[in-house]
Parts: structure tokens; sequence; C-alpha cells
């Protein structure tokens, strides 16, 4: 425990959401996020195959975060309670964030389906309005889970460095990093159209700049904010966590990426291991920047004395 004038508070640094929580924030952002963006391309009159490999590369790793969470809990075989107890808040984070898991899951299901050999005989796989409904309902949940993955740690009020305005944001826009991180990897393997991945890397590169300076304004409020969120910013710029998030997240995360999409991938489009490289280095940075903050976390405790 740190103790820094006992006379007025406690600092505690968060001892309860560590890897598996960090995981599931990565892979809930990326997941839904990269649903969305395979889903807009698809409305813009890009390739069924990408909205296709889109929507299964979201609905896994959707998934995927999701058994993090749960096993994350003390009794994760008792996760169900969440939806069907009479005595939860339907208000809490925690509820709204269930079901807004769910919806994404059961509409980007429905609305894929017709779209695989194996399932063109549901009832709607004919149905053009009814695709195209399921498809808007999963785009908005999936809007819902990736801006959900910061307003869950936002709004713990008693960690100055997590209860900000900016932090949902700032995952919000490393969600849409990640997942057009993602679609890239995706489509050199399964489909190398140069045009949509050449399209997706250049606005990846916007996107990051976006990040770097909104994480920047971010880190530089937090750290004229209360002593704990002062501590948090120096833990992660100064301290055990520099080499994360300084090395991880803002050089290899942020930087080069951004240096090779601008410097080589803009001016010379198609060069496959430039690309590949650039987007590993985005998704690496991207779950470093969700373990570093949760590490980063510190509560502030007011003192009795």
């Amino acid at each position: 425990m740190l103790i820094l004038n006992p006379q007025h508070y406690y600092l505690l640094q968060q001892p309860w959401w560590g890897i598996l929580i960090a995981f599931y924030l990565f892979l809930g952002g990326l997941g839904a996020m990269a649903f969305c963006i395979s889903f807009y391309f698809w409305r813009r009159g890009g390739s069924e195959s990408l909205v296709v490999s889109g929507s299964i590369l979201g609905l896994i790793v959707v998934f995927v975060g999701t058994l993090a969470l749960v096993f994350d809990l003390g009794h994760p075989e008792r996760f169900y309670l969440v939806l069907i107890s009479p005595k939860l808040n339907p208000t809490s984070w925690i509820v709204m964030g269930s079901m807004l898991l769910s919806a994404f899951m059961l509409f980007t299901t429905l609305f894929v389906a017709p779209m695989l050999r194996w399932f063109r005989w549901v009832p709607w796989a004919k149905s053009q309005t009814a695709i195209r409904a399921f498809g808007w309902l999963a785009f908005l949940s999936g809007i819902g889970v990736a801006a959900y993955t910061g307003i869950l740690i936002g709004v713990v009020f008693n960690i100055p460095f997590w209860n900000a305005p900016a932090l949902p944001v700032i995952f919000m826009i490393s969600a849409l990093s990640t997942g057009l991180a993602s679609l890239i990897l995706l489509m050199l393997v399964v489909e190398k159209d140069a045009e949509e991945i050449h399209v997706m890397a250049k606005t990846d590169g916007f996107v990051m700049i976006f990040e770097l300076i909104v994480l920047s304004i971010f880190l530089l409020i937090r750290s004229y904010g209360p002593i704990a969120a002062i501590e948090s910013v120096n833990t992660i710029l100064f301290g055990w966590l520099a080499p994360y998030f300084v090395g991880g997240v803002l050089l290899m995360g942020l930087a080069i990426p951004i240096m090779l999409i601008f410097g080589y991938e803009v001016r010379r489009p198609g060069v496959v291991t430039v690309t590949a490289i650039s987007a590993i280095f985005v998704l690496i940075g991207g779950a470093l920047l969700r373990y570093v903050v949760l590490e980063a976390g510190i509560l502030q405790i007011p003192c009795c004395i």
C-alpha cells in the first residue's frame, strides 16, 4: 500500500482487475469494431467476403473476451445470474454491458448466417430487409460494446485516473484502430483486395494520430488532477509501467505504425510486409494500453484521522 499524507487519505493500488479484464477490454472493443467496420464497407458496396470475415472475426473475438470476463468472476458458473436475477439493478453498467454483449452476438449471428452456405435455409435468407435490419442492430450494439469497454472502468469514481470522460473516448478510438488492424491482417489472408486494405491502413493512420493527441491531453489533465491520478501518471511515464507504456503503447503501438503507414504504405501501397507489421504492432499496442491503464489504477481513500 502507498501511504501519502495519512492525515487526509490513503493511496492503494487496485488489486481486483488484472490480466483477464485487460484481455476482455481489448478483445471486446476489437471484435465489436471489426464487425462495425466491415458492415460499413459492406453498406458502401464492399465485398461480401469482407463483411462475412469481419462478422465471424467479431463474433469469435467478442465471445473469447466474454469468456475472459466470466472466468475473472469468483464463481464463473453463476454468470447467468447477471441477466436473470430479479435482485440486480437493471441500470447498472454490469447488467447493461451483459445485455450489449448478448445483443451483439445474437444480431451478428442472425445477420451473417444467410451469407454462409450452411445456413442459407434460414427463413430470412431471401429477405434483404431483414438482413439489413439485423445488420444495423448488430452495428448499434457493437458500438455500444466498444464504448462499454471504456465506460466499465470510467465510472469507478474512487480511482481518479480512470474516472475521467476522456478514458472511454480513448478506448473507443483504440478499439477502432485495433479493429481496422485486425481486418487488415484478415484480408491479407482471406482476400488480398489491395484497394480496401490500403483504405483501411490509411484510415488507421489518421485514427492513431487522433488517439495519440487525445491520450496526450488525457495524461496532461490527469497530471494536474487528484494525487492518486498524479501518482498513476508518474507510474506509467517514469515508474515500473513506463517500459510497457512508453515502449509498448507509444512507440510500438502508435509511433512506428504511423511512420510505416504515412512514410511507406501511403506512398507505395500493396507492400504486404509493411502493412502486416504495422497492423501487428497496433494490436500489441492496443492490448498493452488496457493492461497499463488497469495496472495504473490507484484508489484514493479518505482517512478518518
